[in-house]
């Protein structure tokens, strides 16, 4: 510790009698601020001087004509326009204003057409069209200035629909009060009208039912005319239908014989047994043609081994072998014939089967539905054919009258009826409902209410009433915290660029740690001065919107020591190298930290990072000094920008070397130069 405290002390001996490094760690302590003071000035209210953002106007309306009165609303925006100091509003014509945004002289233009006027009034119309405002906008010039041009012309737009609703309400309450005056005026002759009504609509469920029936009769008429054209067309069929029935009494007729066949393939049936031996036959024909062809094959054989002894007999094996190519033909052809035949007899056997189960089993029932047609035929077909004439003439001669008149009802109630019906019925339920609810002196009343006063209302029906929880007054305070924090990192950066961060240590008298820690009590001292000066320059200097501003001060103190411990350790473990790194650091940061946009509007990869960024404990501490502190937060952010802390000594405690000699010591063995 006593090694510690030496470097430490030689360090701030050597800054009080060097005045070149008097002045430097002088410019170190104040350079930072310089830049947290200027940004925060150049932010502090950039919205106050939106009248130097040009946006170009023209209008074309021609206006439009509505009960006899001339209205331009384009002229009205031109007048409005030229009376709101938001934007450098400039007046042009069309040609102008694209030529300007697209060169860059203005940021935006709004085009009003030739039928603005009248498409706006087309409300009064059966098909209303809908106006359209053309903005365009050069977003090549400036990332900002377009979304405030755009959010002027949703004001312009806003204002147009407001005067507008404005304009057609006082016009509907007009109306109202006209007619609340008319209708005071003609009160006796509702009130007798209004019985006249009810009575009606009693009577209404008999008239309602009646043309139901008729409408569901004629849906029903396209069957009933299909059927009708079947029964004509039965009528045309009946000389066939004799015939078919001519045909059941001749197959009836024929029963017997039908049945005497049947007997026969039962009979039949009985020697399949016998037709089945005949492939036995054929077999054992087979079997024997196999031996005689073996005996022979034998004697041959036989007779080419006396052959060497008795000349004569070569004829004899001839004969033999001329047998035996006879043999195997007969076999072949028999063996061909057996398969053939056993094919044929399964072939013949599965038909008799066949017929004769449907002679035994079905037989009986088919003659009992011929029976019974026969006699159909016989009693009843001609009664039938008689009904069916008569219903055809009936068709014929009647439908199409039937039909015209179904078709005048239908039409009558599905066309004049609903509407007649639904008006009495509205009527009714009008008359009710003001009877029991409504006193028509009250509608009369309010009928008769100011029209101005209503149009009044609802062009602006709803007021919002906001309640600002931490009120900042301007964007300078609010991005304060921001630009404090950058300045303390900024400062943090300076102080490991400019100073060295090693002490010459040629005859090994500090330890790594020893050097780590002394150095470090000299850069902590320049932080603090730091953090101090830029804070207070907030304060007094700028009068910057602070709630807490003692805390805002001890809060820049501590933060401003973490980014030197972070930014020192990066330097004095891994050298100049450390000085990227912390360039890297701050670079990750300012987009993972939330501190101009919401962190969840980054890509997920710096939402993902931004809680562990010291940058985004840091702002939320600023913060809470700006606009109101809560002890929770603070505290919580304090505990995490401590393991930054303890991560630093960590790492310097493992890795700590002496990587470089660019540190240069004058003749004690810790003096900075």
């Amino acid at each position: 510790m006593k090694s510690i405290w030496y470097i430490y002390k030689t360090d701030l001996q050597n800054v009080f009698t060097t005045p070149k490094l008097a002045l430097l760690v002088a410019a170190l302590m104040l350079l930072p601020s310089a830049y947290a003071w200027i940004n925060i000035k150049a932010v502090w209210d950039p919205y106050s001087n939106t009248a130097g953002i040009r946006v170009a106007v023209s209008n074309d309306d021609e206006g439009a004509e509505v009960q006899g009165k001339t209205i331009n609303v384009g002229e009205d925006t031109v007048k409005n326009l030229k009376k709101n100091p938001k934007l450098g509003w400039v007046f042009v014509s069309r040609k102008e204003a694209e030529r300007g945004v697209k060169y860059g002289d203005y940021y935006a233009y709004l085009l009003i057409p030739k039928d603005f006027s009248k498409k706006l009034t087309s409300i009064l119309e059966v098909n209303p069209q809908q106006p359209v405002i053309e903005f365009g906008v050069n977003e090549k010039i400036n990332a900002v200035a377009p979304k405030i041009a755009s959010s002027g012309a949703s004001g312009i737009t806003s204002q147009i629909s407001q005067a507008f609703t404005k304009t057609v309400g006082d016009a509907i309450f007009s109306g109202f009060h006209t007619a609340g005056v008319e209708l005071q005026q003609k009160l006796p002759s509702i009130q007798n009208a209004e019985t006249r009504i009810l009575e009606l609509e009693q009577a209404l469920p008999q008239i309602e039912e009646m043309g139901n029936k008729a409408i569901e009769l004629e849906q029903k008429l396209p069957d009933i005319r299909q059927k009708a054209q079947k029964i004509i067309g039965l009528e045309q069929r009946i000389p066939d239908i004799q015939k078919a029935g001519d045909s059941i009494l001749k197959v009836e007729a024929s029963l017997p014989l039908v049945q005497e066949a049947g007997n026969k393939i039962v009979e039949l049936q009985g020697k399949v047994a016998d037709m089945q031996r005949t492939t036995a036959i054929m077999t054992e024909v087979e079997t024997n043609l196999s031996a005689i062809e073996a005996n022979i094959k034998q004697a041959i054989e036989n007779a080419k081994a006396a052959n060497d002894s008795q000349a004569d007999t070569s004829g004899n094996q001839e004969q033999l072998a001329r047998l035996q190519e006879d043999l195997v033909k007969i076999h072949d052809t028999i063996r061909t014939i057996r398969a053939d035949l056993q094919q044929r007899v399964d072939q013949v056997v599965k038909g008799i089967n066949a017929a004769a189960s449907f002679v035994e089993k079905d037989l009986p029932a088919v003659e009992q539905k011929i029976h019974q047609a026969a006699t159909f035929v016989r009693n009843d077909l001609p009664k039938l054919e008689d009904d069916i004439r008569k219903a055809a003439d009936l068709v014929q001669e009647k439908l199409p009258a039937f039909e015209d008149a179904v078709h005048k009802v239908a039409d009558f109630a599905r066309n004049d009826l609903p509407s007649f019906e639904q008006k009495i019925r509205n009527a009714a339920d009008q008359i009710r409902k003001f009877q029991g609810s409504v006193n028509i002196g009250d509608v009369i009343s309010f009928l008769m209410h100011d029209p101005q006063k209503e149009s009044s209302f609802l062009a602006n029906p709803i007021s919002l009433h906001t309640k600002r929880i931490y009120p900042i007054p301007n964007y300078g305070a609010a991005m304060t915290p921001l630009y404090t924090m950058l300045a303390l990192w900024v400062g943090g950066t300076i102080l490991i660029s400019s100073l060295p961060v090693d002490v010459r240590n040629s005859e090994r008298v500090y330890r790594n740690h020893q050097i780590y820690f002394g150095r470090l009590l000299t850069f902590l001292t320049v932080g603090v001065f730091q953090a101090v000066i830029i804070a207070l320059g907030n304060l007094f200097l700028l009068h910057v919107y602070i709630v807490d501003k003692l805390w805002f001060v001890l809060l820049a103190v501590f933060i401003s020591m973490v980014f030197v411990v972070i930014t020192y350790t990066l330097r004095s473990v891994f050298g100049n190298i450390g000085n990227g790194m912390a360039l890297i650091f701050l670079v990750l940061q300012i987009s993972s930290s939330g501190a101009t946009f919401p962190v969840s509007m980054t890509s997920p990869f710096f939402q993902k990072i931004s809680p562990f960024m010291p940058f985004t404990h840091a702002v939320s501490m600023l913060r809470e000094a700006v606009g109101g502190m809560i002890p929770e937060i603070v505290i919580q952010n304090t505990l995490a920008l401590s393991v930054f802390i303890i991560i630093c000594f960590g790492i310097a405690l493992l890795l700590k070397r002496s990587l470089s000699q660019e540190v240069v010591l004058n003749s004690g063995d810790s003096k900075l130069d």
